[in-house]
């Protein structure tokens, strides 16, 4: 016999547990921690001799017995429901052959990251920069990856001034957070921040509504009307998808920029306004710029800060940030249990191409928590398009077969003008590909649910 009374194989055995590079916890059949090694205690942050014998629950709330991956789970540290830390874990059981014994939770310690952590810091920023990123303005954008950071890094800078912001990006990519966190990190901050969706809102009505109108204007204006310049006086402006502005309003913003000055419709006084304009597009700009659909002196005044910020498909390593967010945001929302991921199920996720980007995302975890019959959410509860699951061969949307069959003309049309926006980026140069107008090409994109 060796110290304490054990036998050398059993010291070994417990050397050779404790020397393992993961956290490795083994409960029994109702989930009773009977060991854990060194690197489990070092999660955890307390003795192991207090960690056996506790029930796994206790420890790790957010894991269910059996198999399953998950890729951030929540492990209480010194048992304190305000202090835990996130990391990724396995489960599986361990059986003889005809009953199960246990169960094993494995986890890395290298995929440690305390909840309390900014999700934005100076060191993710680059080395040769001492500029720290505000993080209570940036708290709501989730991510980590150098592009997102880099494109970031800029926005924290253009909030320090109040110099006039361009963002640009696909829809869904998060353009008004930023502009939002731009405002709330600056000076501006106190004041309002007015949003204005310029698409939504028919051109006719467009100028009444950033600029306000008086009594008897036109007809219907029964009373006088206070625009957004003015409800943004003292704060900040954000134009989303300035690109579907039209010419005339285009020069009457313009003059705000360059005058700070405007009068409403319909009246003579020139009223000044002290305000921030953030302006956003997933058009590109200087590409209507040369085919005269957007001035260029504009251009030029919103572009004085150019702000990328990158698809998903760009920053994929931040999916698992981002699913763990919306996981955790969209149950709460939703009064649901809080539910996991599977690693399969996010591996799915990594590999999808994301049109919609951040948005799509979130709209497939909300559908996931709402059809997933258990905690845990698995490929199964997945959309077959992100799965890549279909029932057949899938064929070619045109069949030259003499006995083939064809699509309808719409199926068709909705096929060339999704391959044309894709390849050509935007309205004007998928219309001259395809020999039709930009407007043409923009009422099929939105008749058929390729933009919204």
């Amino acid at each position: 016999m060796c110290q304490n009374g054990k036998s050398f194989v059993e010291i070994t055995n417990e050397k050779v547990f404790d020397s393992l590079p993961l956290g490795i916890i083994i409960t029994d059949q109702e989930g009773t921690i009977a060991l854990c090694n060194k690197v489990a205690e070092e999660l955890i942050g307390f003795k192991k001799e207090l960690i056996e014998g506790s029930p796994l629950q206790d420890v790790i709330p957010d894991v269910t017995l059996g198999n399953g991956s998950f890729t951030r789970i929540r492990v209480r540290e010194n048992k304190s429901f305000d202090e835990s830390k996130i990391i990724s874990a396995e489960v599986n059981p361990i059986s003889d052959e005809s009953e199960i014994l246990g169960y094993s939770v494995v986890f890395n310690r290298h995929f440690l990251q305390t909840e309390a952590m900014p999700r934005l810091r100076s060191k993710d920023l680059d080395r040769d920069s001492d500029f720290e990123i505000d993080d209570g303005a940036f708290k709501n954008i989730i991510g980590s990856s150098k592009r997102l950071l880099s494109a970031l890094k800029v926005a924290a800078k253009a909030a320090k001034t109040s110099s006039t912001v361009l963002l640009q990006g696909e829809s869904g990519t998060g353009k008004e957070l930023v502009a939002e966190a731009i405002h709330c990190a600056s000076k501006r901050c106190d004041g309002p921040f007015i949003k204005v969706n310029c698409p939504g809102i028919p051109a006719d009505l467009m100028e009444s509504e950033l600029f306000g109108h008086e009594k008897g204007a036109f007809t219907g204006a029964i009373y006088q009307k206070i625009g957004k310049f003015e409800l943004a006086n003292g704060g900040t402006i954000f134009l989303d998808e300035i690109g579907e502005l039209d010419k005339n309003l285009q020069s009457k913003l313009l003059r705000v920029l360059q005058e700070r000055e405007f009068e409403r419709v319909g009246g003579n006084r020139v009223l000044k306004t002290d305000v921030r304009i953030i302006a956003a597009t997933h058009r590109n700009l200087q590409e209507m710029v040369s085919f005269g659909d957007f001035r260029e002196d504009l251009y030029y005044r919103l572009n004085v800060v150019p702000i990328v910020l990158p698809s998903l498909r760009e920053r994929k390593e931040d999916i698992p940030l981002l699913v763990e967010h919306f996981l955790r945001k969209l149950c709460i929302k939703l009064g649901v249990k809080s539910k996991s991921i599977t690693k399969r199920a996010v591996e799915s996720l990594y590999n999808y191409d994301w049109p919609g980007n951040v948005r799509e995302l979130e709209n497939i975890i909300e559908r996931a928590i709402n059809l997933a019959e258990t905690d845990v959410i698995d490929i199964s509860d997945l959309p077959q398009g992100i799965t890549n699951r279909t029932s057949e061969t899938k064929r070619p949307l045109i069949n030259l077969e003499p006995d083939g069959e064809l699509a309808s003309y719409d199926d068709y049309e909705k096929a060339i003008i999704k391959v044309a926006l894709n390849k050509y980026k935007s309205f004007n140069a998928a219309g001259k590909a395809l020999g039709i107008t930009h407007k043409t090409v923009a009422a099929k994109a939105r008749r058929y649910g390729i933009i919204e």
